[in-house]
């Protein structure tokens, strides 16, 4: 299956989907790894509607990816090997995808840990921002950052992060 867009400015060539417990995910990718995964049908729908001449193909990179989620909603995958593309972020955004990538499966940080391992401890708030706006979920643990008081949100809905963390055994 090939899908033409209207624009894009991060270049993506395949994408993949499945349905699993969490409902349609779509994983989009780019020669440089994954730039984005979609929950749900309307969302990959709106995000195809907003790119422009762009030829995307189903598979390559972006189908070893969905196998990868699968196996990880499944209880089986506690590293991913997927490539990431994060070059749709501004610099400090990029500072705090990589920094999420470290959380170790199974555990949390708060946004002020992740503020202060970046070396801007006042910037909790951003930060906070920085995770919301994630194109990778699930990949790039957003899920795995949670306020100091609470779960604080989820871009995804925070019953979708709750059952990540149970997944992970971070939730009892």
């Amino acid at each position: 299956m090939t899908i033409i867009y209207n624009r894009c400015s991060m270049n993506p060539s395949n994408f993949s989907y499945c349905n699993c417990i969490l409902g349609a995910i779509y994983v989009i990718s780019t020669p440089k790894g994954i730039s984005r995964i979609i929950f749900g049908k309307d969302r990959f729908k709106e995000f195809i509607g907003n790119l422009n001449g762009v030829k995307l193909t189903e598979g390559g990179e972006a189908e070893k990816s969905v196998r990868e989620v699968r196996l990880y909603l499944e209880g089986k995958l506690k590293e991913f090997q997927s490539k990431v593309d994060l070059s749709s972020g501004t610099p400090f955004q990029r500072s705090v995808w990589r920094e999420l990538l470290k959380i170790p499966y199974g555990k949390v940080k708060t946004y002020s840990e992740i503020a202060r391992k970046i070396g801007n401890p006042r910037a909790a708030r951003a930060v906070g921002n920085a995770v919301g706006a994630n194109p990778i979920p699930i990949i790039v643990p957003c899920h795995r950052v949670v306020a100091t008081n609470g779960f604080g949100g989820y871009s995804c809905g925070i019953e979708i992060k709750k059952k990540l963390l149970h997944i992970e055994g971070a939730l009892s």
